[in-house]
Parts: structure tokens; sequence; C-alpha cells
């Protein structure tokens, strides 16, 4: 019988190293040969797609009412920040802040935000069952909710158009549409906050018993 020596022993580590290796790049490359191509967001001008987008196909049915909604909300934060910008011009226009104005241009980057922290966070979370997105998506979602509250309120002089700045306007004929700006904003903070509250409750579940998100239906 041959006796075992180090050096075989370090080039038998060698060689399943090497097999590692190997498999590891096999894996990888089939994983990309299987992705689809991205499709999000909609190739326009200088904009390339970035990620593929698919709750039909990716999300389980279980979980794809709540993801429906919840797109319904982040094209709804998009309606939202564009006619906060046209009631700022309003209100510009009829002798209003110029300084609030030019602000509520700023909320534009609440746009990407909200898709970076929050939806696609909850997207990842329920398609790959990542513990790590579910911690993400919660505090997005959170920081989502803060972000409707802000401009809920509206400060005045930060570009917000919520009650605060609604209440203090004296000319009643762009009173108007900030309040509604307010009534929306509220809206959508609520139902964020509904959503975030149904998120917590299966993934809580994930992170407790480490079960399968697949399983569990959000609404």
């Amino acid at each position: 019988m041959t006796p075992i020596t180090e050096a075989m022993v370090l080039e038998k580590e060698r060689q399943n190293a090497v097999k590692r290796k190997e498999l590891n790049e096999r894996s990888q490359r089939v994983i990309r040969e299987a992705e689809p191509d991205p499709n999000f967001p909609p190739e326009c001008l200088c904009i390339k797609p970035v990620v593929y987008h698919n709750i039909r196909e990716q999300v389980p049915v279980p979980q794809q009412r709540f993801m429906y909604i919840l797109a319904g909300l982040y094209i709804a934060l998009m309606v939202l920040v564009f006619y906060n910008i046209v009631a700022s011009l309003v209100v510009f226009i009829l002798g209003g802040s110029a300084m609030h104005f030019a602000l509520s241009f700023l909320y534009l980057l609440g746009l990407p935000g909200a898709w970076i922290t929050w939806y696609y966070n909850v997207y990842c979370a329920i398609v790959y069952t990542s513990r790590p997105r579910v911690l993400l998506s919660m505090f997005g979602l959170f920081v989502g909710a803060a972000f409707d509250i802000w401009m809920a309120v509206g400060v005045s002089g930060f570009g917000g158009c919520g009650w605060i700045y609604g209440i203090h306007l004296k000319n009643t004929v762009v009173m108007w549409p900030v309040l509604v700006s307010a009534v929306l904003w509220s809206l959508h903070a609520a139902m964020l906050c509904v959503m975030m509250l149904h998120f917590w409750r299966v993934s809580s579940l994930l992170l407790k018993n480490d079960s399968n998100i697949y399983r569990q239906s959000i609404i």
C-alpha cells in the first residue's frame, strides 16, 4: 500500500481547488446565459435598461397582487412629484416664493431614490428570498413613508406643497391646488405605511423562523 505523503495531500487539494474554480465559473456562465436581458428602465435617448423587471414571470403568484399595488404606488409617486412642481409653479406665477418653486425640482431625485431604496429592494426580497434585501426593504419603506409625510406636511420654503404651506397661503385660488397636493401626499403616505406593515408581517416570519417568503401570502 502506497503511503500518503504531505505532498500527495497538497496536490489533491490543489486539484480540488481547480475543479471548484471551474465549476464556479461554469455555473456563473450558465446563470449569465439564463438571465433575461434588462428591460427597465425603458430605453429612451441616452437611457439604457439596467435590470430585468417582470412581476408576472418572476414574482410568485401569492405576492403578485402586493407587487402590483407597490408598483402602482411608485407610479403614483412619480405623478405626485410632477404635480408638486406644477402646484409650486402656479403659486410662483401668482406671487409666491421663487425659492420654494426652485426647490420643488429637487424632489425629482426622489424618483430614482424611491426605486433604489424601497421598490426594487422589496421586489428582489420576494423574487430571490433574500434576507439582507428584506432588511433593506423595511428600511427603504420607512424612508419612503417619511418622505411622503415630509411632503404632506409641506414646510414653507422647502419646495413641498403640503398642509402648512397651503394653510399659510392668503390667495384662495392658489391654496386649492396646494391643499389637493397635501391630501394626495397624505393618502400616499397612508397607503405606503399599510404596505410596509403587510410586508413586515411576512418578512418577520422569514427572519425569525428562516421560512421561505414564497410560502407566505402578503395580501
